[in-house]
């Protein structure tokens, strides 16, 4: 019995340790200018100024950032929000991606990773949630459940 324990706290020492990593550089308060358009010429910003509002991060090549493409196309139909796929190729690659798997989303092409940077990402997926006063009130990183995101955004929506 007491090893079990003993595991069982190790285990959620571990898992927190884990996340205080992927979440300790992550940005929040005002979000750091987006100076790329969208794929369609699009200035970015005015989608994540105001909320509640996502800003998603994401890559093509990511298992978990599919299985979380019927979420955040769900999301985004209720709420604005704008995409940035991180690492995933050229426009033109990127385009091909998103009209095979039919996602309409707006996006930003992060090919060289730098704008994840400026927002502290360590890794894909992450979400950052904008409140109505445009500042990043929520994190995530990792799988979301959709009912996570909404719960976030509804949240937002309050601050």
């Amino acid at each position: 019995m007491l090893k079990k324990l003993g595991f069982y706290i190790f285990a959620a020492l571990f898992i927190f340790a884990g996340q205080f990593l992927v979440h300790q550089d992550l940005v929040s308060g005002t979000p750091p200018p987006i100076v790329q358009t969208t794929l369609t010429g699009e200035n970015p910003m005015p989608r994540i100024n105001k909320g509640p509002t996502v800003l998603y991060f994401w890559a093509e090549w990511c298992g978990i950032c599919r299985s979380m493409q019927g979420s955040i196309s769900n999301i985004m139909r209720d709420y604005p929000g704008l995409t940035v796929a991180v690492r995933s190729g050229d426009d033109g690659t990127l385009q091909n991606y998103l009209n095979e798997k039919q996602l309409n989303w707006p996006i930003v092409n992060d090919n060289n990773g730098n704008l994840g940077q400026r927002y502290g990402i360590r890794g894909v997926p992450a979400v950052f949630f904008i409140n109505a006063a445009g500042e990043i009130v929520f994190t995530t990183v990792g799988y979301t459940s959709e009912w996570g995101m909404r719960i976030r955004l509804w949240l937002a929506g309050l601050s």
